[in-house]
Order: C-alpha cells, then sequence, then structure tokens
C-alpha cells in the first residue's frame, strides 16, 4: 500500500525558510505546518496546500507530494 509523503521539511530546509516564515507567507496555522512537516496528518486540507504552494512558487504538485510504499 502506498501512502501520501508532504516533503515540507525538505523544502524549507532548502530554502533556508522556517515554519514560522511560511506560516506568515502562506496564511497558515504554523501548527499546521509543523504537522505537515511531520506527517503527522491523517487529512489535507486542499486551501492549505495551495496557499503553501504559492508561497513557496511550487507548480509542481510532485515537488510537495509523493507516493512512498507504507512499511
Amino acid at each position: 500500500m502506498r501512502k501520501i509523503k508532504i516533503k515540507l521539511k525538505e523544502i524549507l530546509k532548502q530554502r533556508n525558510m522556517t515554519q514560522l516564515e511560511l506560516s506568515k507567507l502562506s496564511n497558515v496555522r504554523q501548527a499546521a505546518i509543523s504537522e505537515l512537516c511531520r506527517n503527522e496528518r491523517k487529512e489535507i486540507n486542499l486551501e492549505q496546500i495551495e496557499r503553501i504552494a504559492n508561497a513557496l512558487n511550487i507548480t509542481e504538485i510532485g515537488e510537495l507530494l509523493e507516493f512512498r510504499e507504507s512499511d
């Protein structure tokens, strides 16, 4: 079975950006961004993903999400 992995933690590290900075740019709660970075969310809010992608100037969803084989 495959699971969706959100690559937000890696993206923030590559861009030397903090979760708080992204929160301010995207208007998404920092707690929600933290949960996304830890892949702890069971459901994804598409509006939040859109705002995060826009704030990070991501145009390809594969930059942010990927399928992984579950353990």
